[in-house]
């Protein structure tokens, strides 16, 4: 059998006038995820990516891929 992805959730975040705002997507394959990532709209920022799935033997599996955010100015 091969690994594969079940579902996952995209979360990303946002600063609001009350405090941080998370909103989750959910997905069902990897390129379901790839759309959500590059549509996140301004000010929306992609925070962490759950993906459940299967190992080779069936078992499940959890990944958590976590981002951080930085800003940086161009070296001209």
């Amino acid at each position: 059998m091969q690994p594969k992805v079940l579902e996952g959730k995209l979360v990303m975040r946002q600063w609001g006038q009350t405090g941080l705002i998370e909103t989750l997507r959910n997905f069902s394959s990897l390129d379901e995820l790839y759309s959500l990532c590059v549509m996140t709209p301004d000010p929306q920022i992609v925070d962490h990516i759950i993906i459940h799935g299967q190992d080779e033997q069936g078992r499940p599996r959890e990944l958590t891929l976590v981002f951080q955010s930085i800003t940086f100015s161009p070296q001209e």
